[in-house]
């Protein structure tokens, strides 16, 4: 038998208030628990209502069940909500070490006042700073207690959401793909659950699709995943952005092409007034230019404004890892269309510093890798190349099987002259897959963020 809680207007009024606070109707409140008019009855405190009831109004509101019997918990529930705003606010401020002590001390207060609802929130907070801060192992854990959360009301949706989003964009900076588009295909899933309340969540789950199918060359899944972003809050900038790069692989000699993804990689980077902007500039035009005309003067006439820049914003904290993929991406272009080989070794050594700054074991291979092919094709030192190489393969990640792997092995196979039949079927292999290498090596720097 149901336990009943005694009738008390309060409690209907409570439940009308924080329905209407919440935007739900009265349908979208009783569905699933009881009848519309039993619905409409318990706010107007004709009726009592149940223990069962009233967990499920809770869960679908997301309040605590003490909300209706503590005297003070709008002003407690008041409190936290200040305490997450700020914490949002400092995040996006980057005080982190501010960030880390408002974390420890909203953990106190939602024990203390015994609102585990709001844990959800401390848990998405805490994977944000986390991911942030690049401690990804530990944004990881956070973000998956998000998604195992129970209860699943429209708001804590909204979050488990955000939370596929994030952790996917941690396997993408992984090269974790498979897992990646996994996470995103359990978050699309999940999503239809509400269709209509997760309208911000979908379009970054599509606008994150966009980019990791054609990170693996599927461009038709990217444009058709694209194509489904409804600008609800994602500029129809960036949107058109991702059209033109697909586009763009697609048809590389298209000059039109190219000059519009730099107007649009421009425009945006205005928009934003940000210094990463100014970066996938760089990138956007290294890598439009080598691959649609392998000018042997690009670096040659950029070369003065391009360091500049790069030695101003590189030195900052935040920028140290793309602005070394960066520099990457020029020595890449260089050796590609032989430019001047002390152009080159000035390269070389910008990297130098960056990479005792950075905990990044991709960039760390990447740059043994492309010292290694300097060594190769200009300084024609074979055991030189060779060493560096294999300092490339033993910097990966263990379960990493990327483009960058395959690229290293082909040249240590080559270097090692294996069997002739074996190689002219890599060469040939390799020559048809050579521009999606030069994509994959350097896409964090051409595609734009994930959203979440």
């Amino acid at each position: 038998m149901k336990t009943q809680i005694p009738r008390h207007n309060s409690i209907g009024e409570k439940l009308r208030a924080a329905r209407k606070s919440k935007g739900i109707t009265l349908g979208e409140l009783a569905k699933g628990i009881c009848s519309l008019g039993k619905m409409s009855n318990i706010e107007n405190g004709h009726i009592p209502v149940t223990n069962e009831e009233l967990q499920k109004f809770c869960e679908k509101l997301n309040l605590p069940i003490n909300y209706f019997a503590d005297p003070d918990i709008n002003e407690k529930i008041s409190e936290l909500d200040h305490f997450k705003q700020k914490i949002r606010d400092l995040i996006s401020l980057k005080h982190w070490d501010f960030v880390k002590s408002e974390l420890s001390l909203f953990k106190e207060k939602i024990d203390s006042y015994q609102i585990q609802s709001r844990e959800i929130d401390y848990f998405f907070l805490s994977g944000e700073f986390y991911l942030k801060t690049k401690q990804y192992e530990r944004s990881e854990e956070f973000l998956t207690k998000v998604i195992n959360v129970e209860e699943n009301n429209n708001y804590n949706l909204r979050l488990k959401l955000k939370a596929y989003n994030a952790l996917s964009s941690i396997f993408f900076n992984h090269k974790k793909i498979s897992k990646s588009i996994q996470f995103l295909d359990k978050a699309l899933q999940l999503s239809n659950e509400s269709p209509t309340i997760t309208k911000e969540e979908r379009d970054h789950i599509y606008f994150n699709r966009s980019i990791l199918y054609h990170y693996i060359g599927e461009n038709d899944l990217s444009l058709k995943n694209i194509n489904k972003v409804n600008h609800h809050l994602i500029s129809p900038l960036e949107t058109e952005y991702m059209k033109l790069l697909i586009s763009f692989l697609e048809d590389r000699s298209n000059d039109d092409i190219s000059k519009e993804l730099l107007r649009l990689r421009g425009k945006i980077s205005q928009t934003n007034n940000n210094h990463e902007g100014i970066l996938r500039g760089w990138a956007l035009t290294f890598y439009t230019e080598i691959t649609s005309y392998s000018k042997q003067d690009l670096i040659k006439n950029l070369r003065e404004s391009f360091l500049s820049d790069l030695s101003t914003i590189s030195e900052m904290d935040d920028y140290k890892e793309i602005g070394l993929a960066l520099y990457q991406l020029a020595i890449y272009t260089c050796i590609a269309s032989s430019t001047d080989q002390t152009i080159v070794n000035e390269l070389i050594s910008k990297t130098k510093p960056l990479l005792v700054k950075i905990n990044n074991e991709f960039l760390l291979a990447r740059n043994y890798y492309l010292e290694g092919k300097f060594q190769k094709e200009y300084l024609e030192d074979d055991s030189a190349s060779l060493a560096f190489f294999k300092k490339a393969l033993e910097s990966l990640y263990p379960d990493y099987e990327g483009f960058l792997k395959a690229d290293i092995l082909f040249e240590i196979s080559k270097l090692k002259k294996l069997m002739s039949e074996a190689m002219d079927a890599l060469e040939i292999y390799h020559e048809h897959l050579k521009n999606q290498f030069l994509f994959t090596h350097f896409h964090e720097l051409v595609l734009p963020p994930f959203k979440y």
